[in-house]
């Protein structure tokens, strides 16, 4: 037996002998509590140090607005008392018969521009459940390699009495207020930033209308005195003919005011040493054939804790409104089966790179290789500024994916991987740039299913009545008026630009129709336009590249990289954000002349200038957990000021876009598939797309800000299908003849 599960043993044990006084008073409960934490909570040290981090870490900080802290316990006892546990929207699952205190208001803290935010606590007899948030990091205080130093102490709450415990220890009920202490900001590097926040939080009592609700399990464990009337899952699972196959199941489901959170796990069945790979989100479908939109809860991180599946698949929580929906609902999931083919098996190609390689530069080598008796072809190696090379492979039509590396060489980090079916790109970084005659060793060749579909059903016990909320009223489209959206007007004229990954990364500029297609780079993305259509500025190996469009002519601006670009409203400047020497927003004249720095995070998200061109709109990840917040800033004078919180943004990137009139923000949902426009004046944001496929990729304005575009990856076309909106009509149309991540729009 293992010494953790021993260790448990001796735990339960010693719980039970604790519990022998039948006293349900607040004092034994406090008591109780003490003697188990004493005896079990491991001490903690609190000195600040500081150890080798992986630099995705970093990138990790970046994307999250919040940080939600959370129990976890050993399985067994969490798996026995899941039953009783509820849920607190905005929080997560608890214990459903606790007593519970909240933070009394958010408390937060503002230095050197940095945010710290408190903004939830729910406190039970067992546990605490603390949210916070960190905003405006700039990106320089962080870690720039592989192996470098940052911060990875944890922040801890001080009671009043000077004990210091985790953020997840329960507070002794006899105290209503604690310090949260946070002595340095994670993985950020010494002397950069801040350090020793403190935040004074008071707890109260849960108001009466505070609701814990219910989970269901609807395969319950039923108590030997009395029989439970829960719900059971209709579960039919779609088996093809070939093996292997998985099953879907719901195993516990939450009602919430305007509809349910369903808990269940796609399990695979499948020889060992296989993997099931689920390639597209769940898609599920109402009795009369309606495809049902869905989120994720940010507040649940469920997992079946009974026969967790280890080869793939796993447990999801999706939540669905129930107006309009007519039951039982469907819930199908696709994926592929992905199996090795030889993991001894090897093949090698010699190539000749050159001495003196550059980023930027394309090697075509287009050589095929046997590898376990298939053919594999290496068509291009890109020279990339990481100090390494991009690897474009077509595996053939039998295997999905092989690995690649440099003999002789020892890569310090590696990205991209296989897409089922066709060429892919796979990327290594090194030290130094290997040079000269490479030996390219391929291996590890792995094969996929073809694509597999598994379906339950599920309804509710007691179906419940719900009205709708009124966004419906003023909504464009959705995922089942998405097929009727008819094909381009004639008489509506213009052009886009697409960024395109497939057969290779390049920027399109096409006519609205689909002809006259002209690849403008390739191994470049995203894109800028002017507004009079003449100008297209991009990021390069080497810089920003202005181009020309009446004449082809080309500027680069050497040394100038970064993320995204916009155009001012006259076309005599970008705004540019820089991550690197010159972290935040650098504004410039076209050709390069009069940079100046405007922030210094190194992750703002352009939105857009004003009319005027005084001031430029961007989006950061806010500490408040309602999503990105909209700031801008003064080009005369750097002032930056807080706009509003994009309330319901993604939590990932919100695509955020200013119309150039200056009345609208476009942006990207908490779904990331919906699509939300606010005016500037700060009232509700009204819903116009309801996650009509899988997620948005693209979102710009025409430079009338009458029309908007939109490109959204769905199951038909991974790289970004295009369609052109007047949201005060809803009036659309669908661009048949052109695809990608659409980066402008041009209407003459």
């Amino acid at each position: 037996m293992k010494s953790e599960e021993l260790r448990f043993q001796r735990i339960e044990k010693d719980i039970q002998k604790l519990l022998i006084p039948q006293d349900d008073s607040k004092e034994f409960l406090s008591s109780l509590r003490g003697q188990i934490l004493q005896k079990y909570t491991p001490r903690q040290t609190r000195s600040t140090f500081f150890a080798f981090k992986p630099v995705w870490i970093t990138t990790i900080i970046l994307i999250m607005a919040v940080t939600s802290i959370l129990v976890i316990g050993p399985q067994k006892v969490y798996a026995s008392f899941m039953k009783w546990l509820g849920y607190i929207p905005g929080v997560g699952l608890v214990e459903q018969d606790s007593t519970i205190r909240i933070l009394a208001e958010p408390v937060r803290l503002t230095q050197d521009g940095i945010t710290i935010s408190v903004n939830q606590a729910i406190l039970t007899e067992s546990e605490t459940r603390l949210e916070y948030g960190i905003s405006g990091v700039p990106l320089s205080a962080y870690p720039e390699g592989e192996a470098v130093t940052g911060c990875i102490v944890q922040p801890f709450l001080q009671l009043p009495d000077g004990t210091e415990i985790s953020l997840s220890d329960p507070i002794p009920y006899e105290f209503n207020t604690a310090t949260f202490i946070m002595p340095c900001i994670f993985n950020t590097l010494p002397g950069l930033v801040p350090t020793d926040w403190r935040l004074k939080l008071q707890f109260v009592p849960a108001p009466s209308d505070f609701k814990i609700l219910p989970v269901v399990d609807t395969h319950p464990i039923k108590p030997p005195q009395e029989e439970l009337k829960l719900t059971e899952t209709e579960f039919t699972p779609t088996i093809t003919e070939n093996n292997p196959y998985a099953s879907v199941s719901i195993e516990k489901y939450i009602e919430t005011e305007d509809g349910y959170i369903l808990l269940g796990v796609v399990r695979p069945e499948i020889a060992t040493g296989e993997w099931l790979q689920i390639t597209c989100p769940a898609v599920i479908h109402d009795s009369n054939k309606q495809k049902i939109s869905y989120e994720y809860p940010m507040d649940i991180q469920y997992q079946n804790q009974v026969d967790e599946p280890t080869n793939g698949g796993g447990s999801f929580a999706v939540q669905i409104k129930g107006a309009g929906v007519t039951f039982p609902v469907s819930i199908d999931f696709s994926g592929v089966v992905i199996s090795p083919v030889d993991p001894q098996a090897t093949a090698k190609l010699t190539v000749q790179v050159g001495e003196n390689p550059q980023p930027g530069d394309v090697i075509e080598i287009n050589q095929t290789v046997d590898l376990a008796g298939y053919p594999i072809k290496l068509l291009t190696m890109t020279v990339d500024s990481r100090n390494g090379y991009s690897f474009h492979i077509d595996p053939g039509d039998t295997l999905s994916s092989v690995s690649v590396q440099i003999s002789g060489n020892q890569a310090i980090g590696g990205g991209g991987g296989a897409a089922w079916g066709g060429p892919f790109h796979t990327s290594l970084s090194y030290m130094e740039l290997p040079t000269g005659q490479l030996e390219i060793v391929f291996g590890n060749p792995m094969k996929t299913s073809e694509i597999e579909t598994w379906t339950t059903t599920w309804k509710p016990e007691n179906e419940r009545v719900f009205e709708d909320n009124g966004q419906s009223k003023n909504l464009c489209w959705d995922a089942n008026t998405l097929n009727t959206i008819p094909e381009l007007a004639s008489g509506l004229n213009g052009k886009v630009v697409v960024t395109r990954t497939n057969p290779q990364l390049e920027i399109i500029l096409s006519s609205f129709e689909g002809s006259n297609q002209q690849v403008l780079s390739q191994g470049n993305a995203k894109a800028a336009l002017s507004r009079d259509g003449n100008y297209l500025a991009f990021t390069s190996e080497k810089g920003i590249v202005i181009m020309n469009l009446r004449n082809n002519e080309t500027t680069l601006i050497n040394g100038q990289f970064g993320r995204s670009i916009i155009f001012s409203p006259d076309g005599t400047r970008i705004a540019n954000v820089r991550s690197g020497a010159m972290d935040g927003i650098v504004v410039m004249n076209i050709d390069g002349s009069n940079q100046h720095q405007l922030t210094n995070l190194g992750y703002e998200e352009l939105a857009g200038w004003s009319p005027d061109g005084n001031l430029i709109y961007y989006a950061i990840p806010g500490a408040s957990g309602n999503g990105f917040m909209l700031r801008s800033v003064n080009i005369i004078t750097g002032d930056s000021k807080d706009v509003f919180a994009l309330e319901n943004s993604s939590m990932k990137a919100s695509w955020s876009s200013i119309s150039p009139d200056g009345n609208w923000i476009a942006y990207r949902a908490k779904d990331n598939a919906s699509l939300y426009l606010k005016n500037l004046d700060g009232s509700p944001a009204r819903l116009v797309l309801d996650n009509p496929a899988i997620a948005i990729n693209g979102i710009t304005w025409d430079k009338g800000g009458q029309l908007l575009g939109v490109s959204l990856i769905t199951e038909q076309n991974q790289e970004g299908e295009i369609f052109i909106i007047a949201p005060d009509s809803c009036e659309t149309y669908h661009l048949t003849g052109v695809s990608g991540m659409l980066d402008a729009v041009y209407i003459p």
